[in-house]
């Protein structure tokens, strides 16, 4: 059970407990109960709430009607939750009266008699009528009923004579005064703290004097405007529009500072990190933080100030989702490059400056790895190949770089049948072995293999590891060049493939 209701509970079981056991009252009759405090402060723009406990002790129905008499400036109101009730014999009600206060109040009191008229069903000349009172008074703020105000800065009476300590002329020093203060702030205080910042080793703190220098200058000037109002005799309504100026005024003021701390201080400190570090990704990550997370405020700073006005943003936050949505299937191409950008830096199959080939054969060096592609330079051509991320994250990358930058290559050759296989094999190591480039390490010697007896010769393989991915082609050459040499002087054939037509001559006809 809801604790209103438990409440509600209390309240009526308390009632009957004084109907019962109270001396003064009987439980015969119509009874009028007081239940809480009937003496309430207000606020401009508010309300509060009165009640009462109400009981037919009589054997017979009737009907009650609430009515009040307000005694009061404009702009206060009230109102029952119900103004008509039937209470049966034995029956008890709570009856609440709501006084409610607008921004126009011109009172400081609202005094005001509450009329219960009970009516008998069986009998309309049987009627009763019995009172109660709801007093509430205005806690003023500023303005026409709040008196006293006209201070030189909230504290000091007006020492000047007629017409310099009226109202009007108070606010002007008072301005005056605020001003004044702005300025020492600006001149004298500010560069004080300025020398201490500066013999700091971090130049962060002077950014921060810089960015928040202007506005609490700002800040001040508006402080003191605001506050010297209360001087002038205005309405509630009127001061109440000049703290919703004040409030969205301290909102933007806010979220510039947010912005720019953001921008000159946050991401300044990023660029500086990211600099010292070896990976990629906070260099791409820093520029799109700087960008989305300065959107961000802003559009939080716009819903605040939303919000503060009284306005609500659950259809605006639906409509930013809908639109976000529509955004996101129209940019889905854009979305999936940029996440598996962030993909590739985080993973880092390859990064900027590594040499790989992609599957379609192009060996190229990896020049910049962005957000939405990745820039290639084919070294064999000079020319830049750009690749969405999306399909480079899915295609078949070889690395060459990594985990080093040795290589495999090898040299097919074919000898004539009837060829000393043996010195072929020989004559293979030894052009291997003397090339500087190829590697002897154990585990990385050059191998000759006997692979296969083909149609016109005998085919071997070489195969030999290389210092540098990039000599291949070169350590390739040179041993097809060496080989070629040595098989000739050592008389090895290298056949080459032949075929034998025979042209049948058909038998003539007679």
């Amino acid at each position: 059970m809801p604790r209103l209701a438990y409440a509600s509970i209390g309240v009526i079981a308390l009632s009957l407990l004084v109907l019962a056991f109270s001396p003064s009252v009987s439980a015969q009759g119509l009874v009028l109960e007081e239940i809480g405090d009937h003496e309430q402060t207000c606020e401009a723009s508010s309300s509060v709430e009165y009640e009462w406990f109400v009981y037919n002790g009589y054997n017979t129905s009737y009907l009650l009607e609430l009515s009040t008499n307000l005694s009061s400036g404009d702009g206060w109101s009230s109102e029952f939750e119900q103004q008509f009730l039937l209470l049966t014999p034995g029956e008890g009600a709570s009856v609440k009266l709501v006084v409610s206060a607008t921004s126009d109040v011109t009172s400081v009191d609202a005094n005001q008699t509450v009329f219960f008229t009970f009516t008998g069903l069986e009998d309309s000349a049987d009627s009763e009528v019995l009172t109660g009172y709801a007093d509430t008074k205005m806690i003023p703020v500023w303005g026409i009923i709040a008196p006293g105000k006209n201070k030189l800065l909230g504290l000091f009476d007006n020492p000047l004579p007629e017409p310099l300590n009226d109202n009007y002329a108070t606010f002007l020093i008072n301005v005056g005064l605020w001003g004044v203060i702005a300025l020492v702030f600006m001149y004298v205080v500010d560069p004080i703290v300025g020398l201490f910042t500066k013999k700091t080793k971090t130049d962060v703190d002077d950014r921060i004097l810089a960015v928040v220098r202007k506005p609490i200058f700002i800040l001040v000037i508006i402080y003191g405007l605001v506050s010297s109002f209360s001087i002038l005799p205005l309405s509630e309504k009127d001061i109440g529009s000049v703290f919703r100026l004040y409030g969205v005024t301290l909102i933007a003021i806010v979220t510039f500072v947010a912005y720019k701390i953001f921008k000159e201080v946050l991401v300044y400190m990023g660029r500086k990190w990211s600099a010292k570090t070896d990976t990629e990704i906070d260099d791409v990550l820093i520029p799109v933080i700087d960008k989305i997370g300065g959107i961000l405020i802003l559009i939080f700073g716009a819903m605040s100030v939303i919000t503060y006005l009284g306005y609500d943003i659950t259809f605006l936050l639906a409509g930013v989702g809908v639109f976000g949505l529509v955004i996101a299937f129209a940019a889905q191409d854009a979305l999936s490059n940029f996440f598996s950008g962030i993909a590739l830096l985080l993973d880092r199959p390859f990064s900027e400056g590594d040499y790989v080939t992609i599957s379609t054969g192009e060996l190229c060096r990896v020049d910049k790895i962005g957000i939405r592609s990745t820039r290639l330079l084919d070294v064999f051509v000079n020319d830049y190949i750009v690749l969405p991320n999306n399909k480079l994250i899915n295609d078949k990358i070889v690395n060459l770089t990594q985990p080093n930058e040795q290589t495999v290559t090898n040299v097919v050759v074919g000898i004539a049948y009837g060829s000393d296989v043996k010195n072929v094999e020989k004559i293979l190591l030894e052009a291997a072995n003397k090339h500087e480039n190829v590697l002897k390490e154990i585990g990385k010697v050059p191998v000759v293999r006997f692979t296969n007896f083909g149609e016109s010769a005998l085919e071997f393989k070489v195969i030999v590891w290389v210092d540098h991915f990039m000599n291949q082609w070169k350590v390739a050459h040179d041993l097809r060049m060496d080989i070629h040499k040595r098989f000739a002087e050592e008389g090895i054939e290298t056949p080459f493939p032949q075929r034998t037509i025979y042209i049948k001559e058909m038998p003539k006809q007679k």
